[in-house]
């Protein structure tokens, strides 16, 4: 994505906060150049040094199928995940003359595809129940065993991440806090939202 350096967010644990908190994705393949997107809860899980995205898709979804087939070899799929954003007003800012923008805050994830069988099925599944619906009530086994042949599992190993927060640090303190304020005092929740992201930065320790 365009990615200028002060929007720019490299701190590998802020990254990985937000993929947390904003775990409803969007998976991206493009098999022959033609690109093909699904929405779906991931599971982020580091391991030993490495990060995986995990999840799975329904069968007769034909995403799946693409894992083995991207376009002239190249077997990267893309995984963004999108955070709080907000239009930004240009009577707002102090400075002038200005143009309205919008705030956004995302996370694009590159990395490599493969389906996974076995008991790695069972706990991907049952890890997408324990992390966002943990108070599923149990279901028979037979019905579980029909939903489990109609799902494929998956995991993302990740080779890249880039984090953008566009969150007005191209401006001056006073218009940051200007909108900031406005933000905040928002009726909508995630505009409020983005501006506790601004808080979050501003109080990040810097490099």
């Amino acid at each position: 994505m365009y990615l200028p350096a002060y929007f720019r967010m490299d701190d590998h644990t802020e990254q990985l906060r937000f993929m947390r908190e904003n775990p409803f994705a969007t998976l991206i393949t493009a098999p022959d150049g033609v690109p093909y997107a699904t929405h779906l809860p991931i599971l982020i899980q580091p391991e030993n040094d490495r990060l995986y995205l995990r999840s799975h898709l329904a069968r007769a979804n034909r995403q799946w199928q693409h894992f083995g087939a991207q376009h002239a070899g190249n077997r990267e799929v893309l995984v963004i995940f999108q955070g709080p954003h907000a239009p930004i007003r240009s009577t707002w800012y102090d400075s002038s003359p200005t143009v309205p923008t919008w705030n956004y805050t995302a996370i694009h994830a590159y990395g490599l595809p493969r389906i996974v069988e076995g008991d790695k099925t069972h706990d991907i599944a049952y890890g997408l129940v324990k992390e966002f619906v943990p108070d599923m009530a149990p279901i028979p086994q037979e019905y579980e065993q029909r939903q489990f042949k109609a799902i494929v599992t998956f995991e993302i190993e990740v080779t890249r991440l880039e984090g953008k927060y566009k969150l007005s640090q191209n401006r001056n303190a006073q218009d940051q806090a200007n909108v900031r304020e406005y933000l905040s005092r928002s009726e909508r929740q995630e505009e409020r939202q983005t501006a506790e992201y601004m808080a979050r930065l501003n109080n990040a320790p810097r490099d």
